[in-house]
């Protein structure tokens, strides 16, 4: 299995480099601003004059006469399938059994950052059939018309997805969007060298991190997104309405984390490695990291030596990616077709064993995962996205304006180890 790579919130929320690019032009143009709505997340018009949406306030998105679904009952194009892609995120064997099923060839362009993809998609230099942005820039998105709405007609294994996501909150009906990924960022530890760690048993289980001094200089928060080490500080303090953090809550929480980083907490984009090899033995990580790290374990080490936690009842850090089809796909019936061929159970099972990532799916269950040799109950138990975590779960906010210069400054005063 490939090391995964995450991204950036600049390049998800967009920021000063997002501004100054070609594709951030584009957005612009159609009356989106580079930077998120001053608006308050749910409230009043935002991007292109769509609310940002929020779990408490979900969004329909618009629909335009210009821009409408492929008609249902079209023949699949001849190919070839073009899918861009986050890297790594795509097992082969998905890809070859679309192959043989469709008589056509699959080729995959990938990225690491959201501005990247968009200026592909926006120069013509990948003219995709499907691709994953992400939840923040659907608004401009739509509003710039570069996605197409879907014709659910050709997707019908969408029926088996989570309700969480089969009517997801910021695109209710699932107009524009179908569900990719979903994951949740918890807690990691190397069982065997913190063999009295047990969050579940903690009456603050994120308060670990200040109160296991056997990790001190072994801890790891994440960076892939500015958002997620201040999201360990919110949750410690008990902070879960992610869209309306307010400075002073912010302040605290920073505050928090620098106890952290200057008495030695690194930052890392994925854990696996790191926690098990022993370099870190304390992390906060996604589940994704948990069903890796078993792989990298040196010999010495018992096989039952990683642990993961995350809420039983959902309320943390939980966040999706999801599919779309570009307006200016040349084979959006293909690509309509590939998202159906991605949610089916044993695609989902090919790819969940191959990339560590879960497809939110009815069917894709913990006796199901075992039982298909995904790995040992133990580990599915741990690292498995429940229908409750999916429901309850703390995504990612879009922020404001306001908010993004604060959530960019906090990880900068964290990242440099300044006060």
């Amino acid at each position: 299995m490939s090391p995964l790579s995450r991204r950036s919130l600049l390049a998800r929320a967009g920021g000063t480099a997002f501004a100054l690019s070609g594709a951030g032009a584009v957005l612009n143009a159609c009356g989106s601003s580079d930077e998120p709505s001053a608006t308050p997340a749910g409230k009043g018009e935002g991007i292109g004059g769509i609310p940002v949406a929020t779990k408490a306030s979900p969004v329909t998105l618009p629909l335009f006469d210009d821009n409408v679904a492929i008609k249902s009952g079209l023949k699949p194009e001849g190919g070839p399938l073009v899918i861009l892609d986050w890297g790594d995120y795509l097992s082969p064997d998905v890809l070859s059994s679309f192959e043989a099923k469709y008589g056509v060839e699959t080729k995959v362009s990938k990225y690491s950052t959201f501005q990247e993809s968009l200026g592909k998609v926006t120069s013509g230099a990948v003219k995709a059939d499907v691709w994953v942005p992400v939840v923040e820039r659907l608004p401009q998105l739509v509003a710039a018309k570069l996605i197409q709405p879907l014709n659910q007609d050709y997707i019908p294994n969408l029926g088996n997805v989570l309700p969480a996501l089969a009517n997801p909150y910021y695109d209710q009906g699932s107009q524009y969007t179908i569900p990719n990924y979903i994951w949740t960022t918890g807690i990691l530890w190397r069982g065997d060298l913190l063999p009295d760690l047990d969050p579940a048993s903690a009456d603050n289980p994120w308060d670990v991190f200040w109160s296991t001094p056997e990790a001190k200089g072994k801890m790891g928060l994440q960076n892939a997104e500015v958002f997620d080490p201040l999201s360990l500080g919110f949750l410690r303090n008990g902070v879960t309405d992610f869209p309306a953090i307010t400075k002073k809550q912010l302040d605290k929480a920073v505050a928090d984390l620098q106890q952290l980083t200057k008495a030695g907490t690194k930052f890392h984009y994925t854990a696996f490695q790191a926690v098990a090899n022993g370099t870190e033995i304390l992390s906060q990580a996604w589940n994704g990291d948990a069903f890796l790290a078993p792989g990298y374990l040196r010999k010495s080490a018992p096989a039952d030596s990683i642990k993961f936690w995350f809420p039983e009842d959902g309320v943390g850090s939980v966040n999706s990616d999801y599919w779309c089809v570009p307006k200016n796909a040349e084979h959006p019936v293909l690509g309509h077709l590939f998202i159906n061929h991605f949610l089916q159970g044993e695609m989902a099972l090919a790819n969940y064993t191959g990339v560590g990532y879960q497809q939110p799916l009815n069917d894709l269950t913990v006796d199901y995962l075992v039982k298909n040799g995904a790995g040992d109950e133990a580990l599915m138990d741990m690292v498995y996205v429940t229908p409750e975590a999916a429901e309850n779960g703390l995504p990612n906010p879009t922020p404001t304006a306001e908010q993004l210069k604060w959530y960019e400054a906090a990880f900068a005063t964290l990242s440099s180890g300044t006060s």
